[in-house]
């Protein structure tokens, strides 16, 4: 395991550049799987949801009636693999209250992904561009 340390006050914001033939979910799941093993992060609260499959429509449903709710890490990779479509996520990390990650998709076709500390690498991220965190209320240095 790698040992990387994050600084919450030097936050950044990237779009990431998909192809069209590229299956979002599955890019999104590779950033998942990096955070979780090299910052150990297992849990998601999730705000907003809109996914089809079967257990995409099964958190779609939770979404709808709770509100915000915990998944874990793995309840996120299940969706992100599973046979559907996530059209809207507003995923965040946690940590001793302070918000480290946050994963957005729109539409079905964009990508926002706002972190806390070192840049993830480029074998993970992609392509990308960087975004005015602050557009996303991301505050930092």
């Amino acid at each position: 395991m790698m040992n990387i340390t994050y600084n919450i006050s030097q936050k950044w914001a990237v779009t990431l550049c998909c192809e069209a033939e590229e299956k979002l979910e599955l890019r999104v799941a590779k950033i998942v799987e990096y955070l979780d093993k090299n910052y150990l992060l297992k849990q998601w609260a999730i705000s907003d949801l809109e996914a089809t499959g079967n257990y995409g429509n099964c958190l779609t449903a939770r979404c709808n009636n709770e509100g915000i709710f915990q998944v874990s890490t793995v309840d996120l990779l299940e969706v992100m693999g599973e046979e559907g479509q996530v059209i809207e996520l507003d995923a965040s990390s946690i940590e001793d209250g302070e918000e480290l990650f946050k994963i957005l998709i729109l539409d079905g076709v964009s990508i926002d992904l706002l972190g806390s500390g070192e840049m993830m690498p480029l074998t993970v991220l992609g392509k990308y561009v960087y975004v005015d965190k602050k557009l996303f209320m991301w505050y930092g240095e």
